[in-house]
This record gives structure tokens, sequence and C-alpha cells, in this order.
């Protein structure tokens, strides 16, 4: 079952107008935006612009001094009401800390299916696998390791065979490939398609 998830920064329109959103604290500024009215809004809304977002809204509402994000929250919830794809928006900005910390919710959950997406990037975890992926909205393509995974790419301009890629290999980065890449890899990494 599939959810969108907003948070508090203006990453453009989401792609998926036929399923529910969450609102993650100011993310119900951007989905009001786009005349969504989310599922729940979750969060401490220490971020919200406009507080009156929150009458007549189903809320969580979460104490500012916490030990988890916001969005570990909204994932948390997402989960246990049965949820297990969710495409996550509002989360790339100008705070790095904040999207390292939402990285580290991918490696978390990578057996769940989370998307991340801004104006010029979709963001996602692959466990080990065969898949076809298409490429037609993104210019270009970036393969990292989370520990070590043996990796072949197909169809691009740099292919790879039963290639090593460690954590700290960076020969992955900005490939491209025209309509359909073949990646297949032993174990989990993190793809960055780019336009």
């Amino acid at each position: 079952m599939k959810i969108g998830m907003y948070g508090g920064i203006d990453n453009g329109p989401v792609h998926d107008l036929s399923i529910d959103y969450i609102a993650i604290d100011n993310g119900l500024t951007f989905l009001n935006r786009q005349h969504i009215s989310p599922l729940i809004a979750i969060g401490d809304f220490d971020s919200l612009e406009d507080q009156n977002l929150l009458i007549n809204t189903n809320i969580i509402r979460y104490p500012s001094h916490k030990d988890e994000t916001d969005t570990a929250l909204a994932i948390k919830w997402a989960i246990d009401h049965g949820y297990d794809e969710i495409d996550l928006y509002g989360v790339i900005g100008d705070r790095m800390d904040h999207y390292m910390a939402v990285l580290a919710l991918l490696e978390k959950y990578a057996y769940m299916s989370i998307i991340l997406y801004d104006r010029h990037n979709k963001i996602q975890v692959l466990t080990s696998g065969k898949y076809h992926l298409s490429a037609k909205e993104y210019t270009y393509f970036s393969v990292f390791a989370f520990n070590q995974s043996v990796i072949t790419l197909k169809n691009c301009e740099y292919p790879l065979t039963d290639y090593l890629l460690k954590r700290t290999d960076s020969i992955c980065v900005s490939n491209r490939c025209k309509d359909e890449l073949i990646l297949h890899t032993s174990d989990t990494v993190l793809l960055i398609q780019a336009s």
C-alpha cells in the first residue's frame, strides 16, 4: 500500500495525485498550495508558517524536544498503518544534517520502497536483485554502496560487469542511459537519478 509524505521544504509538485498524503510539519503548507488535504499531519509544527492550517486537520502533535525527527515519526506511523511504499517530498534542502538523517532512514527501512523527490532528483535504496529502471525522466544516474556490492550496469554510457562497488567508491557517479537501465546488485545500494 502506497502513501505520500511532504516535509518542510518546498520541493515542487507531487508526482502522484491518486494517493493519500501525510503532512510533516510545514509540509502542510506545501500540500495546501497544491490543494491536497492530508490524511494526517504529523510533527511538532514549530516551523508551520500558518497555524490556521491545523484547523479541521487530523494531527498528531509531538513536542519539539524529542529523540526522533518528524520524518522518522511519520514513517513509523505509515508502517504501523500498513503502508510499505512511500513517496517522500520536502526533505531535500539546505540543511545537510537533516538530509543525512533522511538517508539514514532510507538505509534503515531498505526493505520498504521509499523514494525521495525534489525538482531535480529521484533517490531510492535498492536491495539485492535485478532491476529494470526507466531513465526517460532523468538524464543522469549514480550508484553508491552502503557496504560493498557486486554490481552490473547495462544499457548505459559506462557499463560495468560484476564490479565490486565499495562504500568509498565514486566510479558510478554521473552515468547516463537512454531508455531503460538494467542494474544488478548483490547488496543494498543507493540510486540517485538526476535531471
